[in-house]
């Protein structure tokens, strides 16, 4: 980021601080040619960067003969990918261009550490950005914002508490408090903007509802992992009021997009993030990659979130320059090659959206029984047999009704679906529950190792 740019940006920020709506038109009419230009010099920018400092990306270039000097566009770049292996394995000192203030982890669903280090000026920076999504909800100078997302080791709790030091909103950003306390201190503090993982916020919606306690709220603000149609209308029916999602990650060090009030995609941040979709099938789904336009001390080059998204094309209604990135599908590590051909858990989230007496949390298994693959669906469910003959009935229908070629694979003992209730809290392990598992081969690893 240039001078000039972080000056431009601060001027900005204040401006929207006072004014959201005034912020919102000045982000709607900022000249896209000058917006293209300040991005693609700022790609040139980081390339020649990582070129002198990071041994990493050196060697990427050498191998691949580029001339980080010759680089004008991402095209130039074809070739060069990062991975999440690759961030997980390599050496900091490997990566690093400038001198880290402060590391921040996130194990995903894998469990397995991924770590992105800031400088407290960048924090500070992505802060600011924070506050154009405050304004695309129509947050504004009466609103009090509660923040719930964890600090631990990761970034959304010291990344909320800034965004919201840099609202000049008043609030609290207590990290991830029991949703019950946060339900008796509605009265005493009104908080209107909430701030947390889905989860939390369902958490917080049951014990309100439990309770008879309803407040006036602007919005709900999330993020972390996908939110499925149901639990969003039931959270937005009983407070009457939008719950917006974001896109964020610990190696993106912020957000790269955000909904607006039309909830139709995030808009991305495309003056901090070069975005492309990696191999993209013929509907346009392919893999999220991005390329940090603005960090100085671990820039990432064509990072691979493993994310499976599309591009929308169409302009947003809400007025809003940038490109829009629809919701997350899956992911392509959860992507499974099976009987049912390539399936996602975007497609078991489909066949449970009509099924009643569960809760939110749910995971599908592969299994192998003897020459049959059997789709295991764990359930969280207070329920009985009365439950479980139910969803299995639904489950099935909806097999027949939606996807009748996979369904045909059923009947004919191709394969088997079983359902599996589980007590409520025992499916999730960690901040993210793995929707999708292949334990295809769990026997035969259990065997190697002399389990009977």
């Amino acid at each position: 980021m240039t001078p000039f740019t972080r000056v431009l940006n601060s001027i900005v920020m204040r401006a929207g601080r006072r004014a959201p709506d005034r912020l919102l038109w000045m982000v709607r009419h900022f000249p896209v040619p000058i917006m293209n230009a300040l991005r693609a010099s700022a790609l040139r920018r980081t390339v020649r960067l990582v070129a002198r400092r990071s041994r990493f990306y050196r060697e990427k270039f050498a191998g691949l003969h580029i001339d980080p000097g010759a680089v004008r566009t991402i095209a130039d770049l074809r070739g060069v990918e990062t991975t999440p292996e690759e961030l997980r394995a390599t050496p900091p000192e490997d990566l690093l261009c400038g001198t880290p203030e402060l590391v921040v982890e996130s194990s995903g669903t894998t469990g397995r550490v991924t770590r992105a280090y800031l400088s407290h000026q960048e924090l500070e920076y992505y802060a600011r950005q924070g506050v154009i999504l405050l304004a695309m909800i129509g947050a504004g100078p009466r609103d009090r914002l509660l923040g719930t997302f964890d600090y631990a080791w990761g970034l959304g709790g010291i990344y909320a508490q800034r965004v919201g030091a840099h609202s000049g909103l008043f609030g609290a950003f207590p990290g991830l408090v029991d949703p019950e306390e946060a339900v008796d201190r509605l009265k005493e503090y009104c908080f209107t903007v909430v701030m947390g993982d889905p989860f939390w916020i369902a958490r917080f919606t049951e014990i309100a509802m439990a309770k008879g306690i309803r407040a006036p709220m602007t919005g709900f603000i999330s993020g972390a992992e996908r939110v499925t149609d149901a639990l969003r209308g039931l959270i937005e029916g009983y407070w009457k009021a939008p719950l917006y999602m974001t896109y964020a990650s610990t190696e993106l060090g912020a957000s790269l997009g955000a909904e607006c009030r039309e909830r139709a995609g995030y808009h991305l941040h495309e003056y901090d993030y070069a975005v492309e979709i990696l191999n993209p099938d013929s509907d346009g789904y392919g893999e999220v990659v991005f390329t940090t336009l603005t960090r100085t001390v671990m820039p990432l080059i064509r990072y691979r979130t493993r994310d499976i998204a599309r591009l929308i094309p169409e302009p947003c209604p809400c007025g809003m320059p940038f490109r829009r990135l629809s919701a997350i599908r899956g992911r392509s590590d959860e992507v499974i090659a099976c009987v049912w051909g390539d399936v996602h858990p975007e497609l078991f989230e489909d066949l449970l959206s009509s099924v009643e007496g569960i809760g939110d949390e749910w995971q599908v298994a592969l299994r192998q029984e003897g020459l049959r693959p059997v789709f295991e669906f764990r359930l969280e469910s207070s329920g009985g047999a009365c439950v479980q003959a139910a969803a299995d009935s639904r489950i099935r229908a909806r097999l027949i009704q939606r996807y009748p070629a996979l369904a045909a694979k059923t009947q004919q003992r191709m394969c088997d679906v079983v359902i599996r209730l589980m007590p409520p809290g025992t499916l999730r392990r960690g901040r993210k529950i793995r929707r999708l598992v292949d334990e295809r081969d769990a026997a035969g690893r259990a065997r190697e190792n002399g389990v009977p």
